[in-house]
């Protein structure tokens, strides 16, 4: 039996589907995904459909993980607006480390992924390079909520916490629009279309420029 269970929330999205099939295939792990659709994972990978932004929902599917020790958190709800965006972000994330608390007496460590707008990247120049004791830029930012939630329940607990904030990501995820590959895929034709009409008719004398 594995001594280490890894939970990965946003199990479908770019980070948590690439994580579980690289943990499947390097580390002697138990591997748990959560996602509010159903998917298979693959072999000897457990999947569980939840949906973070329900309470209800999260004790009812979040039960029997006494073995967890890691979670890696990338799940994400978009919102219209950067504030809208606070609220459930925030919550999915309590309702998950609530659920934790009471069921997984072993947990070591909590990984949150988020992002380079922790540091203003979205609102534009930044100073470079940035570091973590940079002050915070005007809010709202669901980052800071996420942050300072999970600071404050620490101390009282036996795991440890890291945030990791790359610029950007990119991988195969179905239905996600946070992805640079998808950027550079619409990208590159029309680009090419654009190289190619920059040519002369020469029989008809004409330059056309697209």
């Amino acid at each position: 039996m594995p001594n280490k269970t890894l939970l990965v929330a946003g199990a479908l999205g770019v980070i948590g589907r690439a994580l579980i099939e690289h943990c499947a295939a390097t580390d002697n792990a138990r591997i748990i995904g959560l996602s509010r659709r159903s998917a298979s994972l693959g072999r000897h990978i457990e999947h569980r459909a939840v949906d973070l932004c329900d309470t209800a929902n999260c004790q009812q599917n979040l039960a029997g993980l006494e073995r967890v020790t890691h979670l890696v958190y990338a799940a994400w709800q978009p919102r219209p607006t950067r504030g809208q965006e606070v609220a459930p972000n925030l919550a999915m994330l309590c309702n998950l480390m609530e659920g934790l608390d009471r069921t997984a007496p072993h947990l070591r460590h909590v990984t949150l992924l988020q992002g380079a707008k922790a540091y203003g990247s979205h609102l534009g120049p930044f100073r470079t390079p940035a570091r973590e004791t940079d002050p915070r830029h005007m809010p709202p930012n669901f980052y800071y909520a996420q942050q300072d939630y999970l600071a404050g329940l620490q101390p009282e607990r036996n795991w440890t916490w890291t945030i990791f904030r790359p610029s950007f990501v990119y991988g195969f995820a179905t239905g996600n629009p946070m992805n640079l590959t998808t950027v550079i895929a619409v990208y590159a034709p029309l680009f090419r279309v654009s190289w190619d009409c920059r040519f002369v008719f020469r029989g008809a004398r004409r330059l056309i420029v697209c």
